[in-house]
């Protein structure tokens, strides 16, 4: 009697694709970070805020501009701030 044959391996999971941000600041208090997505939209730049839990236990209200699939894609955005007097730090995030 042959051995039974076993089934074909499912395929490995895709990779998941790292997202990238600019991040232009991170506040404690929700408010200055409204404030600098305000200036960043009298600039002609769209900004979110989105709320972190760090840790330990404080929350943070993070101004991101994004997301982008490669550095590439923020270069005309990180221009942009440049001109408008502001400055970013690129952040990878899984979704």
């Amino acid at each position: 009697m042959a051995p039974a044959e076993a089934p074909p391996a499912p395929p490995p999971p895709a990779p998941v694709a790292e997202r990238l941000y600019l991040q232009i600041g991170a506040f404690e208090n929700p408010a200055e970070a409204d404030n600098l997505k305000a200036r960043l939209a009298l600039a002609g730049i769209e900004a979110s805020a989105q709320r972190a839990q760090l840790p330990d236990g404080r929350t943070m209200h993070r101004v991101r501009i994004g997301p982008f699939a490669k550095p590439e894609d923020m270069n005309p955005v990180r221009t942009r701030l440049a001109e408008a007097g502001f400055t970013g730090t690129v952040v990878k995030a899984t979704p």
